[in-house]
C-alpha cells in the first residue's frame, strides 16, 4: 500500500497521529503528526525522535517504514477547526534537538501536540512497573529478614 493509498483509505486528517510499532517484537509506540501536504503536494509528517523534532523527509519515512509499521491511528481529539492551531503546535517545535526517551519523546509530543500536555503514558507506566517491582523487592527483603530473625530466636 502506497502513502497516498493509506492515507485515503485511513481518511487520515492533519494533527492526526499514526502509530508505528517496532516490525519484530513492537513493543514501544512511536507516534507521528500527520500535518498535511505541501506545495508539491507530497504528504508531510512532523516526529520527535532521536534526531530531533522535524519534519520527516520521504526518504526518511522509506526507511522507517522498513522497521516500523502503522498499527493505529490517534485521531486529533478536538473539533475540526483547531487541527490548525494543532498543526502549528507540531511545526512550531520543528529543529528543537532535546529527544530525552524519559522526559521528551515522541508520545510527549503527540500529547502536547493534541492536548497541550507534556506526557507519556508509556514512561508513566514503566516508572510504575519499576517502583512496583522495587516495592516487591522490599517487601520480601523484609519478610526475609523477620523470618530469619524469627528462625534465630527459635
Amino acid at each position: 500500500m502506497t502513502l497516498n493509498q493509506f492515507i485515503q483509505k485511513f481518511a487520515i486528517q492533519p494533527a492526526d497521529a499514526i502509530i508505528m510499532q517496532k516490525k519484530l517484537l513492537g513493543m514501544v509506540d512511536h507516534y507521528v503528526i500527520y500535518v498535511g501536504v505541501d506545495r508539491n503536494n507530497d504528504h508531510r509528517f512532523v516526529a520527535n525522535y532521536t534526531k530531533g523534532v522535524k519534519v520527516i523527509p520521504n526518504h526518511e519515512l522509506a526507511q522507517f517504514l522498513e522497521v516500523l509499521v502503522p498499527s493505529k491511528i490517534d485521531r486529533f481529539p478536538g473539533p475540526y477547526q483547531n487541527r490548525t492551531a494543532a498543526v502549528n503546535r507540531a511545526l512550531s517545535r520543528v529543529g528543537e534537538k532535546s529527544y530525552n526517551y524519559l522526559t521528551n519523546n515522541c508520545e510527549h509530543f503527540k500529547n502536547w501536540v493534541h492536548r497541550g500536555e507534556h506526557k507519556s503514558h508509556q514512561v508513566d507506566n514503566a516508572i510504575s512497573g519499576v517502583a512496583i517491582g522495587l516495592g516487591a523487592i522490599a517487601v520480601i527483603g523484609i519478610i526475609d529478614a523477620i523470618f530469619s530473625g524469627l528462625n534465630k530466636q527459635a
